[in-house]
């Protein structure tokens, strides 16, 4: 009897406690320290990243988010198959405020694999997040110029006891993005608190507007990426991008209620021209 009083609590403990899990997100979907997607990109079903597209030249970012209990330790590591077609570079996001919430901003380069803790030692009590039960990474992949189209698989994997698998199929896809030697370098984002997709949008205008990309001059924040990754969307666009598209067919108010990912239909366009 004392033996399955023992089993079943246990067996309650196990179902109690929030298991580990990693999983891929767009750059336009930020998440905060408690697992939640972050105010300003919260209005949507997140798309799920399987099989995303990337340019040749050109680079495909995405958010890595751990949740697990608090005193979870774990390893995060970042690889392909085959190795050496792309190129992936692991940053840490860190929690900055953001309207009510957090939402990841500043970052920082880290090896893979990566050692983390659930919660983040420098938090405590003071800074809201003491319950933190969620850590964010971002895995920027590079696909060289001369790589041909084709698929390359792409796993996140985090180490718990055992290990975890987040797999994308990456497809090189056929256009190539030019050279960005020679173009404008300005930091131009939008403000932390606003939409994800809200400093693509700022390009995006730009180059509706006959203006020519800006390229950030540095990368310690997220919205450095989503400025560099739209900046080369506008390079691959070129001056036939004008005719192709307009700016009321594009805008997000064009879709209800599809959040700070629309800006992926614009980038799904580009890559499958010439496809």
């Amino acid at each position: 009897m004392k033996t399955a009083l023992l089993l079943t609590f246990f067996c309650w403990c196990a179902t109690s406690v929030p298991a580990q899990e990693i999983r891929i997100y767009s750059e336009f979907e930020r998440f905060d320290p408690f697992g939640n997607p972050a105010a300003p990109d919260r209005d949507m079903a997140p798309r799920e990243i399987l099989s995303p597209t990337v340019a040749r030249n050109g680079h495909l970012t995405v958010h890595v988010v751990i949740t697990g209990p608090v005193g979870t330790n774990y390893f995060l590591y970042a690889a392909s198959n085959p190795a050496d077609i792309l190129k992936l570079s692991l940053y840490r996001e860190y929690f900055v405020p953001c309207g009510t919430g957090y939402c990841p901003d500043w970052v920082s380069p880290v090896p893979s694999p990566s050692f983390g803790a659930i919660p983040e030692s420098i938090h405590d009590e003071r800074t809201g997040m003491a319950n933190q039960i969620t850590r964010c990474y971002l895995l920027d992949i590079y696909a060289p110029p001369d790589t041909p189209p084709r698929r390359v698989r792409v796993e996140a994997l985090l180490k718990v006891g055992t290990w975890q698998v987040a797999p994308m199929e990456v497809r090189i896809m056929a256009p190539l993005v030019p050279d960005s030697v020679g173009s404008r370098v300005e930091t131009n984002v939008a403000a932390v608190d606003a939409p994800a997709s809200a400093t693509a949008q700022t390009q995006l205008l730009r180059h509706l507007a006959g203006l020519p990309p800006q390229l950030p001059p540095y990368f310690l924040r997220v919205r450095d990426f989503i400025q560099r990754n739209a900046a080369e969307d506008a390079l691959l666009a070129g001056r036939a991008f004008l005719p192709e598209l307009n700016l009321l067919s594009w805008s997000p108010l064009s879709w209800p209620g599809i959040g700070s990912e629309w800006y992926l239909k614009v980038r799904d366009f580009l890559h499958n021209l010439g496809s």
